[in-house]
Protein backbone atom coordinates (compact mmCIF):
# COMPACT_ATOMS: atom_id res chain seq x y z
CA UNK A 1 0.00 0.00 0.00
CA UNK A 2 1.58 3.00 -1.35
CA UNK A 3 -0.03 6.32 -2.84
CA UNK A 4 2.34 8.56 -4.80
CA UNK A 5 1.68 12.02 -6.24
CA UNK A 6 3.31 14.68 -8.53
CA UNK A 7 2.31 18.34 -7.51
CA UNK A 8 2.91 21.01 -10.28
CA UNK A 9 2.64 24.69 -9.78
CA UNK A 10 5.16 27.22 -8.81
CA UNK A 11 7.13 24.29 -7.56
CA UNK A 12 7.13 20.83 -8.92
CA UNK A 13 7.12 18.22 -5.59
CA UNK A 14 7.61 14.46 -6.45
CA UNK A 15 6.89 12.09 -3.40
CA UNK A 16 5.45 9.08 -2.19
CA UNK A 17 3.86 7.36 1.73
CA UNK A 18 5.37 4.01 1.95
CA UNK A 19 2.68 1.99 3.60
CA UNK A 20 4.30 -1.81 4.79
CA UNK A 21 4.74 -3.91 7.64
CA UNK A 22 7.83 -2.54 9.07
CA UNK A 23 11.52 -0.87 8.21
CA UNK A 24 13.88 -3.06 6.40
CA UNK A 25 16.86 -0.22 6.95
CA UNK A 26 15.86 2.69 4.91
CA UNK A 27 17.90 5.86 4.69
CA UNK A 28 18.41 8.82 2.39
CA UNK A 29 21.15 8.06 -0.11
CA UNK A 30 22.82 10.12 -2.22
CA UNK A 31 24.91 8.23 -5.45
CA UNK A 32 27.09 10.64 -6.62
CA UNK A 33 28.49 10.84 -10.72
CA UNK A 34 31.24 8.69 -10.47
CA UNK A 35 29.73 5.89 -8.12
CA UNK A 36 30.17 2.44 -10.18
CA UNK A 37 27.41 -0.13 -10.18
CA UNK A 38 27.36 -2.96 -12.10
CA UNK A 39 24.12 -3.72 -13.70
CA UNK A 40 23.14 -7.33 -13.89
CA UNK A 41 22.90 -7.81 -17.36
CA UNK A 42 24.23 -4.30 -18.82
CA UNK A 43 27.32 -3.88 -17.20
CA UNK A 44 29.15 -1.11 -15.63
CA UNK A 45 28.57 2.54 -15.06
CA UNK A 46 30.91 4.53 -13.61
CA UNK A 47 29.89 8.24 -15.05
CA UNK A 48 26.54 9.20 -14.58
CA UNK A 49 23.83 11.52 -13.18
CA UNK A 50 23.65 12.18 -9.37
CA UNK A 51 20.89 11.05 -7.68
CA UNK A 52 19.24 11.61 -4.26
CA UNK A 53 16.51 9.16 -2.43
CA UNK A 54 15.15 6.83 -0.04
CA UNK A 55 17.02 3.60 0.02
CA UNK A 56 18.37 0.18 1.74
CA UNK A 57 22.00 -0.62 0.76
CA UNK A 58 23.03 -4.05 0.41
CA UNK A 59 26.22 -5.00 -0.15
CA UNK A 60 26.82 -2.09 -1.18
CA UNK A 61 24.21 -1.28 -3.66
CA UNK A 62 21.79 0.86 -2.69
CA UNK A 63 18.12 -0.12 -3.70
CA UNK A 64 16.10 2.60 -4.17
CA UNK A 65 11.89 3.07 -3.29
CA UNK A 66 12.02 6.44 -4.87
CA UNK A 67 14.46 9.39 -5.99
CA UNK A 68 15.30 12.45 -7.39
CA UNK A 69 18.58 13.00 -10.24
CA UNK A 70 20.40 16.56 -10.63
CA UNK A 71 18.54 17.37 -13.33
CA UNK A 72 15.40 17.01 -11.69
CA UNK A 73 13.71 13.97 -12.71
CA UNK A 74 11.99 11.39 -10.10
CA UNK A 75 11.09 8.13 -10.04
CA UNK A 76 9.20 5.66 -7.29
CA UNK A 77 8.03 2.18 -7.65
CA UNK A 78 4.86 1.18 -5.77
CA UNK A 79 3.64 -2.50 -5.16
CA UNK A 80 1.83 -4.24 -8.13
CA UNK A 81 1.51 -7.77 -6.98
CA UNK A 82 -1.37 -9.39 -9.12
CA UNK A 83 -1.01 -7.41 -12.76
CA UNK A 84 3.00 -7.83 -12.57
CA UNK A 85 4.95 -9.91 -14.30
CA UNK A 86 8.18 -9.72 -15.03
CA UNK A 87 10.52 -11.93 -17.74
CA UNK A 88 14.01 -13.57 -18.79
CA UNK A 89 16.13 -11.93 -20.75
CA UNK A 90 15.52 -10.58 -23.98
CA UNK A 91 17.40 -10.16 -26.94
CA UNK A 92 17.66 -6.72 -28.61
CA UNK A 93 16.61 -4.78 -25.70
CA UNK A 94 17.90 -3.43 -22.53
CA UNK A 95 17.37 -5.94 -20.16
CA UNK A 96 17.25 -4.15 -16.37
CA UNK A 97 15.91 -6.01 -12.95
CA UNK A 98 13.10 -4.59 -11.04
CA UNK A 99 15.81 -2.79 -8.54
CA UNK A 100 17.98 -1.94 -11.08
CA UNK A 101 15.14 0.20 -12.53
CA UNK A 102 15.04 3.46 -10.57
CA UNK A 103 18.63 3.98 -11.00
CA UNK A 104 18.68 2.53 -14.66
CA UNK A 105 16.42 5.97 -15.51
CA UNK A 106 17.50 8.26 -13.28
CA UNK A 107 21.29 7.66 -14.31
CA UNK A 108 20.85 8.75 -17.74
CA UNK A 109 17.38 10.56 -18.57
CA UNK A 110 16.64 14.10 -17.82
CA UNK A 111 13.38 14.50 -18.72
CA UNK A 112 10.07 12.51 -18.42
CA UNK A 113 10.31 11.78 -22.42
CA UNK A 114 14.02 10.90 -22.01
CA UNK A 115 12.68 8.16 -20.07
CA UNK A 116 9.35 7.02 -21.66
CA UNK A 117 12.29 6.47 -24.80
CA UNK A 118 14.69 4.57 -22.91
CA UNK A 119 11.79 2.34 -21.07
CA UNK A 120 10.29 1.81 -24.47
CA UNK A 121 13.03 -0.74 -25.73
CA UNK A 122 13.83 -2.09 -22.16
CA UNK A 123 13.22 -5.73 -20.60
CA UNK A 124 12.42 -5.85 -16.95
CA UNK A 125 13.66 -9.19 -15.81
CA UNK A 126 12.63 -11.71 -13.40
CA UNK A 127 16.22 -11.45 -11.69
CA UNK A 128 16.04 -11.20 -7.99
CA UNK A 129 18.75 -9.48 -5.64
CA UNK A 130 19.34 -12.30 -3.59
CA UNK A 131 17.57 -15.69 -1.85
CA UNK A 132 16.36 -13.45 0.73
CA UNK A 133 15.10 -10.38 -1.67
CA UNK A 134 13.21 -11.60 -4.29
CA UNK A 135 12.00 -9.22 -7.24
CA UNK A 136 9.33 -7.14 -5.70
CA UNK A 137 6.17 -7.01 -7.95
CA UNK A 138 5.90 -2.99 -8.97
CA UNK A 139 4.68 -0.68 -11.11
CA UNK A 140 6.68 3.18 -11.20
CA UNK A 141 5.28 6.41 -11.67
CA UNK A 142 7.87 9.69 -13.31
CA UNK A 143 7.72 13.27 -13.33
CA UNK A 144 9.68 15.79 -14.11
CA UNK A 145 8.65 19.44 -14.15
CA UNK A 146 5.80 19.23 -16.82
CA UNK A 147 4.77 15.67 -16.67
CA UNK A 148 4.36 12.32 -15.76
CA UNK A 149 3.80 8.99 -16.44
CA UNK A 150 3.26 5.02 -15.39
CA UNK A 151 5.08 1.88 -16.38
CA UNK A 152 3.94 -1.40 -16.04
CA UNK A 153 5.53 -4.63 -16.68
CA UNK A 154 1.95 -7.18 -17.67
CA UNK A 155 1.71 -10.25 -19.49
CA UNK A 156 1.71 -8.61 -22.55
CA UNK A 157 4.91 -6.95 -22.09
CA UNK A 158 5.80 -3.25 -20.79
CA UNK A 159 3.03 -0.35 -20.96
CA UNK A 160 3.54 3.47 -20.61
CA UNK A 161 0.88 5.01 -19.74
CA UNK A 162 0.68 9.43 -19.87
CA UNK A 163 -0.26 10.34 -16.41
CA UNK A 164 -1.85 13.56 -16.46
CA UNK A 165 -3.47 13.60 -12.97
CA UNK A 166 0.13 13.02 -11.23
CA UNK A 167 -1.20 10.09 -8.91
CA UNK A 168 -0.35 6.75 -8.53
CA UNK A 169 -1.43 4.05 -5.95
CA UNK A 170 -1.13 0.09 -6.12
CA UNK A 171 -3.61 -2.65 -8.18
CA UNK A 172 -5.48 -2.70 -10.13
CA UNK A 173 -3.90 -0.96 -13.17
CA UNK A 174 -3.25 2.60 -14.27
CA UNK A 175 -6.29 2.76 -16.66
CA UNK A 176 -8.33 1.62 -14.03
CA UNK A 177 -7.98 4.44 -11.71
CA UNK A 178 -8.17 6.45 -14.78
CA UNK A 179 -11.35 5.64 -15.53
CA UNK A 180 -12.31 5.06 -11.94
CA UNK A 181 -12.46 8.77 -11.60
CA UNK A 182 -14.73 9.62 -13.99
CA UNK A 183 -17.30 8.03 -10.98
CA UNK A 184 -15.81 11.65 -8.73
CA UNK A 185 -16.45 14.35 -11.26
CA UNK A 186 -19.12 16.10 -9.34
CA UNK A 187 -16.75 16.58 -5.95
CA UNK A 188 -15.77 20.04 -5.55
CA UNK A 189 -14.16 22.50 -2.62
CA UNK A 190 -17.44 24.34 -2.83
CA UNK A 191 -20.57 24.55 -1.54
CA UNK A 192 -22.94 22.31 -4.25
CA UNK A 193 -25.63 23.63 -5.85
CA UNK A 194 -29.68 22.45 -4.94
CA UNK A 195 -29.97 20.10 -8.67
CA UNK A 196 -32.21 17.29 -6.11
CA UNK A 197 -35.08 19.73 -5.21
CA UNK A 198 -34.45 23.38 -6.86
CA UNK A 199 -37.68 24.55 -6.10
CA UNK A 200 -37.39 23.81 -2.27
CA UNK A 201 -35.35 26.02 -0.30
CA UNK A 202 -32.65 23.86 1.74
CA UNK A 203 -30.80 24.71 4.94
CA UNK A 204 -26.92 23.80 4.56
CA UNK A 205 -26.22 22.36 7.97
CA UNK A 206 -22.46 22.15 7.23
CA UNK A 207 -19.33 23.04 5.00
CA UNK A 208 -17.58 20.83 2.87
CA UNK A 209 -20.82 19.50 1.49
CA UNK A 210 -19.39 19.62 -2.09
CA UNK A 211 -17.45 16.37 -0.94
CA UNK A 212 -19.63 14.72 -0.13
CA UNK A 213 -18.99 10.97 -1.37
CA UNK A 214 -15.14 11.54 -1.14
CA UNK A 215 -14.22 8.12 -0.53
CA UNK A 216 -12.74 7.19 2.93
CA UNK A 217 -10.99 3.81 3.00
CA UNK A 218 -7.55 2.92 2.87
CA UNK A 219 -8.26 0.72 -0.80
CA UNK A 220 -5.70 1.84 -3.42
CA UNK A 221 -8.71 2.82 -5.65
CA UNK A 222 -10.07 4.96 -2.74
CA UNK A 223 -6.48 6.88 -1.70
CA UNK A 224 -6.17 7.59 -5.87
CA UNK A 225 -9.38 9.46 -5.70
CA UNK A 226 -8.15 11.41 -2.38
CA UNK A 227 -5.04 12.38 -3.64
CA UNK A 228 -6.37 13.70 -6.79
CA UNK A 229 -8.92 15.89 -4.98
CA UNK A 230 -6.55 16.67 -2.51
CA UNK A 231 -4.03 17.71 -5.30
CA UNK A 232 -6.75 19.35 -7.22
CA UNK A 233 -8.58 21.52 -4.14
CA UNK A 234 -5.66 22.97 -1.78
CA UNK A 235 -4.31 26.20 -2.13
CA UNK A 236 -1.27 26.75 -3.75
CA UNK A 237 1.68 28.78 -1.79
CA UNK A 238 4.51 31.04 -3.30
CA UNK A 239 7.45 29.44 -1.63
CA UNK A 240 9.36 26.24 -1.71
CA UNK A 241 8.80 25.63 2.58
CA UNK A 242 4.79 26.55 2.31
CA UNK A 243 4.61 24.46 -0.93
CA UNK A 244 6.24 21.23 0.56
CA UNK A 245 3.77 21.76 4.10
CA UNK A 246 0.92 21.36 1.39
CA UNK A 247 2.49 18.27 0.36
CA UNK A 248 2.56 16.79 3.12
CA UNK A 249 -0.66 17.98 4.33
CA UNK A 250 -2.50 16.54 1.43
CA UNK A 251 -0.03 13.27 1.81
CA UNK A 252 -1.85 12.59 5.57
CA UNK A 253 -5.44 12.32 3.80
CA UNK A 254 -3.91 9.21 2.55
CA UNK A 255 -1.43 7.72 5.19
CA UNK A 256 -2.30 4.93 7.20
CA UNK A 257 -2.01 4.81 11.27
CA UNK A 258 -0.87 1.65 12.91
CA UNK A 259 -3.61 -1.00 12.98
CA UNK A 260 -5.98 0.35 10.53
CA UNK A 261 -4.75 -2.07 7.93
CA UNK A 262 -3.88 -5.68 8.58
CA UNK A 263 -2.52 -7.94 5.94
CA UNK A 264 -3.76 -11.65 5.51
CA UNK A 265 -1.48 -12.72 8.61
CA UNK A 266 -2.67 -10.17 10.65
CA UNK A 267 0.32 -7.49 10.67
CA UNK A 268 -0.32 -3.98 11.25
CA UNK A 269 0.50 -1.47 7.67
CA UNK A 270 1.28 1.63 8.01
CA UNK A 271 2.94 4.50 6.52
CA UNK A 272 6.63 4.11 7.55
CA UNK A 273 7.58 7.47 6.23
CA UNK A 274 6.43 10.26 3.81
CA UNK A 275 8.71 11.68 1.27
CA UNK A 276 8.58 15.18 -0.84
CA UNK A 277 11.12 16.36 -3.15
CA UNK A 278 11.68 19.01 -4.17
CA UNK A 279 13.10 19.20 -8.47
CA UNK A 280 13.84 22.53 -8.22
CA UNK A 281 16.48 22.62 -5.45
CA UNK A 282 17.04 18.67 -5.18
CA UNK A 283 16.04 18.73 -1.69
CA UNK A 284 14.08 15.47 -0.21
CA UNK A 285 12.31 16.07 2.62
CA UNK A 286 10.68 13.55 5.00
CA UNK A 287 8.81 12.87 7.63
CA UNK A 288 8.33 9.08 9.89
CA UNK A 289 6.01 7.23 11.33
CA UNK A 290 7.08 8.02 14.79
CA UNK A 291 8.56 11.54 13.98
CA UNK A 292 6.23 14.59 12.20
CA UNK A 293 8.93 17.15 12.04
CA UNK A 294 10.36 17.19 8.70
CA UNK A 295 13.77 16.56 7.67
CA UNK A 296 15.95 17.74 4.59
CA UNK A 297 18.45 16.25 2.64
CA UNK A 298 20.28 17.98 -0.36
CA UNK A 299 21.96 17.35 -3.26
CA UNK A 300 24.32 19.69 -2.86
CA UNK A 301 27.12 20.31 -5.57
CA UNK A 302 30.08 18.94 -3.36
CA UNK A 303 28.29 15.29 -3.50
CA UNK A 304 28.72 14.99 -6.97
CA UNK A 305 31.90 14.41 -7.72
CA UNK A 306 32.73 11.94 -4.58
CA UNK A 307 32.91 8.22 -5.28
CA UNK A 308 30.89 6.61 -2.76
CA UNK A 309 27.56 6.66 -0.89
CA UNK A 310 26.28 8.91 1.37
CA UNK A 311 23.87 7.53 3.55
CA UNK A 312 21.73 9.65 6.33
CA UNK A 313 19.90 7.52 8.70
CA UNK A 314 16.06 8.00 8.94
CA UNK A 315 15.68 8.51 12.63
CA UNK A 316 12.59 6.73 13.97
CA UNK A 317 12.89 8.82 17.37
CA UNK A 318 9.79 9.78 18.65
CA UNK A 319 9.97 13.84 19.13
CA UNK A 320 7.97 16.07 20.56
CA UNK A 321 8.49 19.64 21.63
CA UNK A 322 8.09 20.04 25.10
CA UNK A 323 6.79 23.72 25.76
CA UNK A 324 6.13 24.38 29.23
CA UNK A 325 7.58 21.13 31.27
Amino acid sequence: MCTALCSYGNFHLFGRTLDIEGSYGESVVITPRGFDMTFIHEGRRSTHLAMLGIAIVKGGIPLYYDAVNEAGLAMAGLNFPISCVYSDKKPDMKNVSSFELIPWVLFQCKSTAEAIRLLSNTNITNDSFSDSLPASPLHWIISDSTSSAVVESVSGGIRIYENPLGVLTNEPPFPYHEANICNFLQLGSHTPNNNLCPDINLTLYSRGLGAVGLPGDYSSQSRFVRAVFSESHTARENDEIESVCRFFHIMDTVSVPLGAVKTSEGKNVFTLYTSCASTKTKTYYFTTYSSRHIKAVRLVPEAFDLRGLSVFPMAQDREIHQINF
